[in-house]
């Protein structure tokens, strides 16, 4: 019997106790399931705040966190809500957030298409409709970027696709992709990183595939569905993972790699299964 209870106890710990590879060298901002969460390295909670479906999130430079899960919140630390955008009621808001360097937080509505820049009091300062062609409501677009050249980088997730749009909603460039378009990045050498679930691929400007990581290269942590992701400024990913564990509870949240595909820390914890959205607290970070 002590024998039994001695095993029992050993699984409840092992389900309950993050596992990783390696710590990371820093903090890490990430969307669980459910909630915000704030990790110090050693993956113990140091900030926490309710969510709902949620899949971004970002630490503003004023301390407050931003995030997006159908509504765009701003909180303070103390999660008093400063800011808040909400879809009409019984449509699919925004999965994606960014605050510009002029203080409006810019948004994309799956259910119309539309992208939106709106003023801290809640004014809609510009917007433009973007072209899409599924009917799926929940995946018109993910994440949503301004670029420094005043264009607007667009996942289309439901088609497969990334744009990149004119302020008057002229495409300039856009790329295909095999699965859900969730997250894009442009990067400082004019290359376009996406994440499309079963990989993530960096594309140069005429759409040849320069690097690319499949989630079939590691396959001892049982990677599922990538979403959203950071790159560091040492080449690195950190990237998070949705619907993470399989029955038996493998799989893993997010998990960061080197450019040559070495795994460097990985999270694991099934009841933080939607971790869609990361963000690495740099400086820390090298």
């Amino acid at each position: 019997m002590t024998s039994n209870r001695f095993i029992l106890c050993f699984i409840l710990i092992t389900l309950s106790v993050p596992l990783f590879a390696q710590q990371p060298a820093y903090d890490v901002l990430a969307t669980g399931s459910g909630r915000v969460v704030w990790f110090a390295s050693d993956f113990s909670v140091k900030w926490e705040q309710p969510a709902g479906n949620i899949h971004e999130v970002q630490l503003l430079s004023n301390g407050n966190i931003l995030f997006a899960d159908g509504k765009v919140t701003e909180v303070t630390p103390d999660k008093k809500v400063v800011f808040q955008y909400a879809p009409p009621k019984g449509k699919e808001g925004s999965f994606t957030c960014q605050r510009l360097e002029n203080g409006n937080t810019l948004i994309g509505e799956n259910y119309s298409g539309i992208v939106k820049e709106i003023a801290p009091d809640g004014s809609v300062t510009f917007e433009f409709q973007t072209a899409f062609k599924t009917d799926n409501q929940h995946h018109r677009m993910r994440r949503v970027r301004k670029l420094s050249n005043g264009n607007y980088l667009v996942s289309h997730s439901g088609d497969n696709l990334v744009r990149e749009y004119t302020p008057s909603g002229e495409t300039v460039w856009e790329q295909k992709v095999t699965n859900i378009a969730f997250a894009a990045e442009r990067l400082e050498n004019g290359n376009t990183l996406i994440s499309s679930l079963d990989q993530v691929t960096e594309f140069d400007k005429n759409g040849k595939v320069v690097w690319e990581f499949k989630k079939s290269e590691l396959p001892d942590i049982g990677i599922t569905n990538m979403t959203g992701f950071q790159r560091l400024k040492n080449g690195n990913l950190v990237i998070g993972c949705y619907a993470a564990y399989n029955k038996e509870g493998k799989g893993v949240g997010m998990f960061e790699i080197t450019r040559d595909k070495k795994l460097v820390w990985a999270y694991t914890k099934p009841t933080d299964r939607n971790m869609m959205g990361v963000q690495v607290l740099e400086p820390t970070a090298k």
